[in-house]
């Protein structure tokens, strides 16, 4: 090919897109500073600038610590060119309608007095236009003092920035303070870098009226190397705080005997934690996360239920725990379990007001309901180990005790790779436990692999329902069609070898009621049904209800 005519049809490519796009994926893969010159470049280049929703402005770059103590009179004309300048940039963005992704203001040698009124103009605009990443930084104590300076003015942090509902990441430094008007208000304090750790604690502690407190990964800053984590948290004296979601800390201690709902997650999972409880006498909801440095015992559950009266939510997700676990408890009403270790091996539940249990994890655990409301609803979702044992999930599903609250029980299964090295062997069963419902999350992609998997799934359990979650990245339009065949009859001839001269449980179905939680036309088939699935990041289903002839049989199956 010419490459005059080569170049020509880049050429042409280049200049059919809009021409701020191309300058702003320029500026955004230049250092700042040389992003900022090419405002030079021509009236363009100025433009586009000026709406570049990413603003990184420090003091320094306009007069510098040496003017403020030599009192040179031209830093005030360099302040309020810094005050203009700051101001016509976010004004612009403003005017186009632009979000401000992100705004970093560093602002180490100014006057305070005169700067604050700025600082929180700037705040409230960046606040309400979708700001994502927000930094300020204000000097260091020290290192004002260091050059014979002192700082006696404290930054309140306007209400605004915490309600910016964009924000998803939040660095101060210097002395910031939270405004009084925080005081009835909710702290959420994400990926917060503070000057030291005491600072946390005082900040909180000068808000007793505070309800809701979240604080997820918070840092302390080190000028000679990178952040550090907050390790512990002391607080104290936080009469009406209701909520608290505390992760990323190794070491908690709160004084809030009024606390409803604590979540928790350490720092390090693996490494001690320390968890003051001891004042939560209303604790009513206590979720805890990756637990895995201290292994929970039957005696700690017995403390727990003991100590904390009005407790009717506890969720234990990937916490280590021992052999053998008792819950006794006559106020709990919902148990989320999540046990992955391998020790595990019974939980016995006692609690007759029980509604909800859900389970996650090992599936060589027998969990028995001693005690528990009519009303109880299970949802587990087992993590199979299929190359073990091919009668794993059935197994599962028969030390569920009693066998009667399998009526209730949603079970959840992932198809996983290796399965079809042990869907070949040769099953000779009686009835399989009836649940409630079988959710299938995964399915084979293999189509040799459909009718196996479907006789192991219906050889291990019998679903009322049957729930095929669907998402747009991954296609279970073919084997979601080939179960309905199968268990409606028009497959059954091709797979008859496989029967034997007995019947499955399923070989005997009146009708499968098929629905949807999209929206879709009535009296359409089931493949009209899944052309019509909305391609978009929510998750969908499609549900089967089956209705059986006659009473269940004893299944025989060779596969």
């Amino acid at each position: 090919m010419d490459t005059t005519v080569a170049e020509g049809k880049r050429m042409d490519r280049l200049t059919s897109l809009p021409e701020v796009i191309i300058l702003d994926d320029i500026l955004t893969r230049l250092p700042y500073k040389d992003a900022a010159r090419t405002s030079v470049l021509s009236k363009e280049w100025r433009d586009t600038w000026y709406s570049f929703p990413i603003l990184s402005i420090c003091s320094k770059d306009f007069f510098s610590m040496h003017d403020v103590l030599l009192k040179n009179p031209l830093r005030f004309s360099n302040q309020d060119m810094l005050i203009h300048y700051v101001t016509k940039r976010l004004l612009k963005l403003l005017d186009q309608g632009l979000a401000i992704k992100v705004f970093k203001l560093n602002m180490q040698c100014v006057d305070h007095k005169k700067m604050f009124y700025h600082v929180d103009l700037w705040m409230k605009m960046v606040s309400e236009n979708g700001v994502q990443e927000l930094e300020l930084r204000l000097p260091l104590p020290t290192a004002y003092v260091a050059k014979g300076c002192t700082i006696d003015q404290e930054y309140d942090l306007p209400l605004c920035v915490i309600e910016a509902k964009s924000l998803t990441k939040l660095v101060l430094r210097g002395k910031i303070r939270f405004h009084q008007a925080f005081l009835n208000h909710s702290i959420k304090l994400f990926s917060v870098l503070f000057s030291h750790e005491g600072i946390v604690e005082n900040l909180i502690s000068h808000c007793p009226l505070i309800e809701h407190l979240t604080i997820n990964d918070c840092y302390i800053y080190n000028p000679l190397s990178v952040p550090c984590p907050v390790r512990s948290l002391f607080l104290h004296g936080l009469e009406k705080l209701k909520e608290a979601d505390i992760r990323g800390i190794q070491g908690v201690y709160i004084d809030a005997p009024n606390l409803e709902n604590l979540c928790y997650c350490p720092l390090d999972v693996y490494a001690p934690f320390k968890l003051n409880l001891d004042s939560f006498t209303n604790l009513r909801c206590l979720r805890l996360f990756f637990l895995e440095g201290s292994i929970i015992t039957d005696k700690w559950f017995v403390e727990l239920f003991h100590k904390f009266h009005f407790l009717e939510s506890l969720s234990l997700l990937c916490c280590s725990m021992s052999e053998k676990i008792n819950i006794l408890s006559v106020q709990l009403k919902h148990l989320k379990l999540s046990i992955h270790c391998s020790n595990s091996r019974e939980v016995n539940i006692d609690a007759p007001n029980l509604l909800s249990c859900q389970y996650y994890g090992n599936f060589k655990i027998a969990i028995s309901f001693l005690r528990y409301s009519n009303q109880l609803e299970l949802s587990f979702n087992p993590t199979l180990d299929y190359k073990h044992n091919y009668y794993s999930l059935r197994e599962f599903i028969q030390n569920i005790k009693p066998q009667m609250v399998l009526a209730s029980l949603s079970l959840s299964i992932q198809h996983l790779p290796g399965i079809e090295q042990i869907l070949s062997q040769i099953q000779v069963s009686s009835t399989p436990p009836t649940i409630k419902r079988l959710g299938l999350q995964c399915v084979p992609k293999n189509e040799a692999l459909y009718f196996p998997y479907v006789n192991w799934l219906l050889s291990s359990c019998c679903p009322r329902t049957i729930i095929f979650i669907l998402h747009s990245d991954y296609d279970r339009k073919p084997f979601i069609l080939f179960m309905y065949e199968l268990l409606m009859g028009g497959k059954k001839w091709k797979w008859f070898h496989h029967f034997s001269d007995t019947k499955c449980w399923w070989h005997e179905l009146k009708n499968v009621k098929v629905t949807s939680s999209f929206k879709v036309h009535e009296n359409v088939d089931l493949e009209t049904m899944l052309d019509s699935f909305p391609k978009s990041d929510g998750e969908e289903y499609i549900s089967f209800s089956l209705e059986l002839l006659v009473k269940i049989k004893l299944c025989s199956t060779i596969s």
